[in-house]
């Protein structure tokens, strides 16, 4: 029995993608935003210890450390639509142990640091993060202590300012790091090259029992 002629079999209307806009859906699509977020918590880990600094006139009245745990990350699309990229929201559950040489103190924080991040593709195929640390006034944090802590926390002049700019530098040093660094940028033809054989297997026949003839 003579098979049918594929030019005869209708179709359906489907509007074509233009080239220029590959690159764009490929990002939306595949990169999509829990996938990004998903990224950074990995990249990231659970917990961030920091210090000791100093504080205070001088950087010599106190002296701070501080311990801290990520919570779950959140994220919005950036406004630009000509921009391919998240706005990622980072909170910290932050405890600071402050040493005021005669006394020490420990109180908790909740933070949360703002991050922006862009994605665009390099020569020949190579998708690249640019991930950008807030300013000191983007970091919302709110301190936690009672009236003995909140008078030792006045006298260290500066120390909300402080702190900021400490957690801003450790996320930024984190996110320097070689094995964050490697994964900001995506070689997509080493990666579909590596996975070719799993994906090829779902639309090229795999046995005898694929090639059915019509």
């Amino acid at each position: 029995m003579k098979g049918q002629d594929l030019s005869e079999i209708p179709r359906p209307a489907v509007p074509r993608l233009p080239d220029e806009h590959f690159g764009a859906n490929f990002m939306r699509l595949v990169l999509h935003r829990q996938r990004i977020l998903d990224s950074i918590e990995r990249v990231l880990g659970e917990e961030l210890t920091l210090g000791p600094i100093g504080a205070g006139p001088g950087r010599v009245f106190a002296r701070i450390t501080a311990k801290g745990t990520f919570g779950k990350t959140t994220g919005e699309d950036l406004p630009d639509p000509e921009t391919i990229g998240y706005r990622v929201f980072l909170p910290i559950a932050v405890t600071f142990d402050l040493d005021l040489r005669v006394d020490s103190l420990t109180f908790e924080a909740d933070v949360l640091l703002p991050l922006t991040l862009r994605m665009y593709v390099e020569e020949p195929l190579t998708v690249v993060w640019d991930i950008t640390v807030p300013s000191e006034d983007e970091v919302q944090m709110t301190l936690k202590a009672d009236k003995r802590r909140s008078a030792a926390l006045q006298k260290v002049a500066g120390l909300d300012a402080e702190l900021r700019r400490f957690i801003i530098k450790f996320v930024a040093k984190e996110l320097d790091k070689p094995h964050v660094r490697k994964a900001m940028r995506i070689d997509l033809v080493s990666v579909i090259d590596a996975a070719w054989p799993k994906i090829a297997a779902q639309f090229l026949p795999n046995g005898p029992e694929d090639r059915i003839s019509p």
